[in-house]
């Protein structure tokens, strides 16, 4: 019943404060008048300042009374001037700065002498866990303006050319350049705390132009600390990070030159060039400006290329400006990153500047700041500020075409969403064309996106061909319903025909599915299935059916082994969004052998030389018709999570624990004639661990048996993820050499283990071709031991990050394995990460989940 008093409360002392505030703008220039972009003013002696925009226009709110307002840039001579206003007065101040006069007294550089600016290296390089130390209990608020601009389109990308009028459509104002248009503009207003070892971050306000509901950036960059050993300038730019010039084994890494000095109040700056030893090692090149006796950074300017094995964008380039809070104490107060790339013939720049205000360290931090397991949250009005909110609020002005921007995009949203524009969009997209039955398969949705409908592709499976079928289609459709906003019903319907047998299957499933509005990825799905179709005795479908057809017709090799089965079952999937899920299944099936009908081939028509449909490695067990009643359960949980609370609604956050996964199944015996009667259970542990600069390993280890196997049919065997594929089966998961159903058993327990280890350039980066062209070594390994008379194992290296610009989908491994037998084999394996190209995951040789299987 209080919140509105505090509401009023609060109002009211945010608009005395804007009532006392007084505005000082203008433009910060050379002497011959070319603009200094992102140049920092400030008022001396405090923390409380601004940066400039692109075009070098600044705008700083103070309060009234006399003020000493400074204004500094990189490479110039720092300029003051002392102003006194009064409340709501603006007054107009442009800065014009002259080129900073760089000192060499008292510095001589002898012939063959090290660099005087080795000297300073070390002195920062000692002093740089104190000044780290120092904003353990740091706290700052943020504002950020990010913006990305398309340079000129060309005129034509894929051979296909650009009409005239998109290329002029591309050419808006913004920066210092004509040709120039806004892909995307956000601001942010932020607070930041942290003790060291937790962060935490209140987003008090963002917008992003054309997003009402525009949510920015979770996590703004709260400062990027060079006083850290090893530096992301960005989130997941790049995994290894980069060696800091003023890390502990920086002279390992960096060349220095002195290039002068200058006094700036009662500090000696030292300007310093950093200059990599070698290329492509992820280091910087720029300057670095030290203050002398601090032996702190006061500013820098450095450069991240394709040499710094920069993955992610062509150039990053990063600006900082420190101030001085107090003696010994510099504290960042802007930072500008500039991103580039360059893709297709496309160009795309831009420009995210931070400023710092408020700033204070050193300061004890209430432990409930960040006992709790939200590490960044939002004011519930965060993204309903209006355009007179931001007028009052940044900190940077907007630009010319920022300004146009905002008004067009947000002008255009009632466009993009009414219920005509919508419709034509729908429209557009129904229509069938010929790339959508060969590629993605047939598309319509309903009226207000109500429902949609789905079907799969020639190269989806569309058609298929084998020994026990022959010729089939298998059309598949896919049914979504939308009830509302958070409730849908997902219908997947399965067709077949094989012309072979002249067996006609029909399968479907139904599912009700529940989203938590309020939390994103919580959800609950219950449904039932039943039908007859046709299904490999490994359930994990280690025989991709569009591979199988190629080799059974080209090759004469049929490698895909069939059963049929009708099914009844019920299914319950449950996922909390907090690193805990599960699911679990139960029903009927009845399960009936296939035999070989089909023997055509362009290869191999000789009949008797093909093998039968049951496993030849499973030969010796028994497999008839029998039916089955079977019951699993699986529950899997991460510890440690974290969240991001937005206004409308939570994010799980993925923590750095491991993976837990337990599994049971049980066959049920003399229930509907069931004979299956086995307990079989499975417990896994996966990760993905980032070391950096030593590159990243991923595992997944495994544990299972059968604690009962007196009847286990095939299909219920513990199967692997086996491959005799040119394809990569799985990595981490799968075995590359392994022949299909050598090693399917009922063994009381047996043990898997997968391990990789990606270098990500720690080696490479040595050999020239291998850096020039960005390749990583990756080397692992697979293993199964089931007892010291049945195990399998296989080592490989590779070369991964195969392709060109982004495009790097590619993945070529040499494997060699060794069984019990101690017969040892040689093999090559290629994997397609698709997820470069659009899709999810990785192309192997499993094929995708949409199936009927248990």
């Amino acid at each position: 019943m209080q919140r509105p008093f505090y509401s009023i409360l609060l109002l009211i002392v945010l608009l005395a404060s804007t009532a006392s505030a007084a505005v000082i703008k203008g433009k910060i220039t050379d002497t011959k008048g070319e603009p200094l972009p992102f140049a920092t003013v400030y008022i001396e002696g405090t923390g409380i300042g601004t940066a400039a925009n692109a075009v070098a226009e600044y705008s700083l709110t103070v309060s009234e009374g006399t003020h000493t307002i400074v204004c500094q840039y990189m490479g110039f001579k720092q300029a003051n001037f002392i102003v006194t206003v009064t409340s709501q007065q603006t007054v107009e101040h442009n800065f014009k700065l002259s080129e900073q006069a760089y000192e060499m007294k008292d510095v001589v550089v002898k012939s063959n002498a090290e660099d005087p600016a080795y000297a300073k290296i070390r002195a920062a390089i000692k002093r740089r866990k104190f000044h780290l130390e120092q904003v353990e209990n740091f706290q700052s608020s943020i504002y950020l303006k990010g913006v990305i601009r398309n340079r000129e389109l060309p005129e034509k990308i894929f051979g296909i050319e650009i009409p005239a009028e998109d290329i002029a459509d591309s050419r808006g104002g913004g920066g210092d350049s004509s040709s120039l248009g806004i892909m995307y503009l956000c601001e942010q207003e932020a607070d930041y705390y942290t003790n060291g070892k937790k962060e935490r971050t209140y987003i008090r306000s963002v917008r992003e132009s054309g997003m009402s509901n525009g949510v920015g950036l979770s996590q703004l960059p709260p400062v990027v600390s060079f006083y850290e050993n090893n530096v992301n300038p960005l989130y997941g730019l790049s995994e290894r990070g980069f060696i800091s010039p003023i890390s502990d084994n920086a002279l390992l890494y960096y060349k220095y030159k002195f290039q002068g000095q200058f006094m700036q109040g009662s500090h000696l700056i030292s300007k310093i060039k950093v200059i990599p030893r070698r290329a492509y090692e992820p280091l910087f090149s720029g300057t670095i400006y030290i203050v002398e006796d601090d032996w702190a950074i006061h500013s820098l300017d450095l450069l991240l290329t394709h040499k710094s094995n920069l993955e992610q964008l062509d150039t990053l380039r990063i600006e900082q400006t420190y101030l001085p809070l107090q003696k010994d104490a510099w504290i960042i107060k802007s930072q500008v990153q500039y991103p580039t790339i360059d893709l297709l013939g496309l160009g795309f720049t831009g420009n995210f500047v931070a400023v710092y205000d408020q700033q204070k360290f050193g300061h004890k931090m209430p432990d409930s700041l960040f006992n709790s397991k939200i590490i960044s949250s939002y004011d519930s009005t965060a993204n309903d500020k209006d355009s007179l909110y931001w007028a009052g609020n940044r900190a940077v002005p907007l630009e010319e075409d920022e300004i146009e921007d905002y008004q067009i995009k947000d002008s255009s949203l009632n466009v993009y969403r009414s219920l005509e524009y919508r419709d034509s969009v729908r429209k557009m997209f129904n229509k069938l064309n010929v790339f959508d039955l060969i590629l993605d398969g047939y598309y319509h949705a309903g009226k207000d996106y109500k429902y949609t409908i789905r079907t799969n592709s020639l190269l989806g499976g569309l058609v298929t061909y084998n020994n026990v079928e022959g010729l089939a289609v298998t059309p598949k459709i896919w049914y979504t319903h939308r009830i509302d906003t958070s409730r849908y019903i997902y219908t997947t319907t399965g067709l077949r025909y094989g012309f072979g047998n002249t067996h006609f299957n029909a399968f479907t499933r139904i599912s009700y599915k529940k989203y938590d509005r309020k939390w994103l990825g919580r959800n609950l799905e219950i449904g039932i299935e039943g039908g007859k179709y046709i299904h490999q005795f490994n359930p994990q479908n280690t025989v991709a059916t569009l591979y199988n057809s190629f080799s059974t017709l080209v090759y004469g090799k049929n490698l895909m082994h069939l059963y049929e089965r009708y099914t009844a079952a019920a299914f319950i999937k449950r996922n909390f969004a907090n690193g805990f899920s599960f699911n679990a299944k139960a029903g009927f099936q009845r399960r009936l052998p296939l035999y070989n009908t089909t023997f055509y081939t362009w290869a191999n028509n000789d009949p008797p030389k093909w093998k039968p449909n049951t496993p030849v490695n499973l030969s010796n067990r028994l497999w008839e018709a029998h039916n089955a009643i079977l019951a699993k359960a699986e529950v899997s949980y991460r510890p440690g999570a974290k969240y991001v609370q937005y206004p409308k609604f939570k994010s799980y956050v993925r923590s750095k624990w491991p993976l837990f996964t337990l599994s049971y199944e049980k066959g049920f015996s003399g229930i509907l004639n069931s004979k299956t009667d086995f307990d079989k259970w499975r417990f896994a542990i996966t990760d993905y661990v980032n070391m950096k600069l030593l590159g990243s390993i991923e595992y997944n280890i495994a544990a299972g048996g059968f604690i009962n196997s007196n009847y286990v049919s095939l299909p219920d065997m513990m199967h692997i993820q086996d491959n005799e594929l040119l394809i990569a089966s799985p990595y981490v998961s799968g075995f590359q050499l392994a022949p299909y159903y050598l090693y399917s058993n009922t063994a009381n327990l047996y043990g898997e283990a997968h391990v990789e280890y990606n270098m990500n350039g720690l080696l490479t980066n040595k050999i020239p071709l291998f850096r020039q062209a960005r390749w990583n070594l990756v080397t692992g390994s697979n293993t199964l031991f089931i007892n010291t008379n049945n195990y399998y194992t296989e080592v490989y290296v590779g070369i991964d990050n195969l392709g060109f610009k982004i495009f790097r989908f590619l993945r070529v491994d040499v494997v060699r394995s060794w069984d019990h037998t101690k017969q040892a084999h040689t093999g090559i394996r290629i994997g397609i990460d698709t997820g470069v190209l659009g899709a999810a995951g990785t192309v192997s040789i499993t094929e995708d989940k949409e199936k009927f299987t248990w």
